[in-house]
């Protein structure tokens, strides 16, 4: 009798669990797909949000509210006093800072979205060169959805290798690592353009500079993750005029990035000293110049004048770097690596970046292709 109330026992614990999920109809929410933030006075901020219309009928494919709050989650609640259907994120593909406000540090507004079980850590993140609103608002002759516009934009740009990954899981990194500074694109509105002007580039958390779009190649190749892309140059012609049917003429050319490496390494810790070195294969596409590509030595001295010039531009972007204590390269992680207990911060290590000194080397091959126009 006592092993079969035991067994009674054991099987009347048995418990089965069910529930539901409330479903979330899709005709009732307000799908956000970019959202603008831009800094107004008294330490508010204004949020303009560019919601998808579900309506299939509707002549407008998306619609704008605005609202002002102190946070991001406060003007979320501001806007939906002006909406008929609940405003929800999980569409988001694009968080676009205005450049006043960017400039006065945005962390703030990142975490938010980092902890917002809405949003995934791959929305793209940007700055407008000037309010957000002033790109989020305008009625686009040719862009139906501004939203999607500029994600498609920044998506394309970013797999083709012209830009660094602009995602939210990419700033977080970049910004919590100590020897490392953020870097996103810079877009513009220019009537019913827009386009991507360049890089915004962060001291911590604080955008203090911009970089061109041709010092976003570089930054790719110094970094290692270039794969592709397309460089213009216009190379010195002192030692190339014996091949020139016109001496004092420009040679302008244009190469595809076929292959790149870089390297860094530490050479002095006390006062941090760098060797940086970039090798590239190029192909060469174009030439404005008849130019004899069947020669040894003409190929070579080609080669040596693209050198000078890619070594002059890189050294000047360094230098940008440094005068505005923005490491988006990561020497500061270089540094770390090779020294055990620093007790390295970021304020310490923008000081040092500053006084650092980078020797660059570039190596560059040309391969010609037969391609060129």
């Amino acid at each position: 009798m006592r092993k079969r109330f035991c067994l009674t026992m054991l099987l009347s614990t048995t418990v089965v669990f069910s529930g539901c999920v409330k479903p979330s109809i899709l005709e009732n929410l307000a799908l956000g797909i970019i959202i603008g933030y831009d800094a107004l006075e008294n330490e508010r901020i204004l949020t303009t949000s560019v919601l998808q219309k579900i309506d299939p009928s509707a002549r407008e494919k998306t619609q704008v509210v605005a609202s002002t709050a102190f946070t991001s989650k406060g003007s979320r609640i501001s806007s939906n006093r002006e909406l008929s259907k609940n405003l929800v994120g999980g569409q988001v593909r694009v968080v676009m800072y205005g450049k006043k406000l960017a400039s006065k540090g945005i962390i703030d507004m990142v975490d938010t979205l980092s902890r917002d079980p809405t949003l995934g850590d791959m929305i793209y993140l940007c700055v407008s060169d000037d309010e957000a609103s002033h790109i989020l608002t305008h009625r686009y002759r040719e862009i139906s959805n501004i939203g999607m516009y500029l994600y498609e934009n920044l998506k394309q740009n970013s797999e083709r290798e012209e830009l660094p990954s602009p995602t939210l899981q990419d700033f977080l990194r970049d910004y919590y690592s100590v020897g490392k500074d953020p870097v996103i694109p810079l877009l513009k509105r220019k009537g019913n353009e827009v386009y991507i002007k360049g890089l915004a580039l962060f001291h911590d958390d604080r955008m203090v500079h911009e970089a061109s779009p041709r010092q976003g190649f570089l930054l790719k190749v110094i970094c290692n993750t270039k794969k592709a892309g397309y460089y213009e140059l216009i190379v010195g012609t002192e030692k190339l005029a014996q091949y020139l049917e016109h001496p004092d003429t420009e040679v302008k050319l244009v190469f595809a990035n076929a292959r790149s490496s870089s390297s860094i390494k530490l050479l002095d810790t006390k006062k941090p000293e760098f060797a940086l070195s970039v090798s590239i294969l190029g192909d060469l596409q174009e030439i404005s110049v008849h130019y004899p590509l069947d020669k040894a030595e003409a190929i070579a001295a080609l080669q040596q004048e693209i050198e000078k010039k890619l070594k002059k531009e890189i050294e000047a972007f360094l230098t940008s770097l440094q005068t505005n204590e923005s490491d988006a390269v990561g020497f500061g992680e270089v540094y770390r690596s090779h020294i055990r207990n620093t007790k390295l911060t970021k304020d310490k290590w923008h000081l040092m970046f500053k006084e650092a000194k980078i020797n660059v080397h570039v190596n560059f091959n040309l391969r010609h292709t037969g391609a060129i126009e």
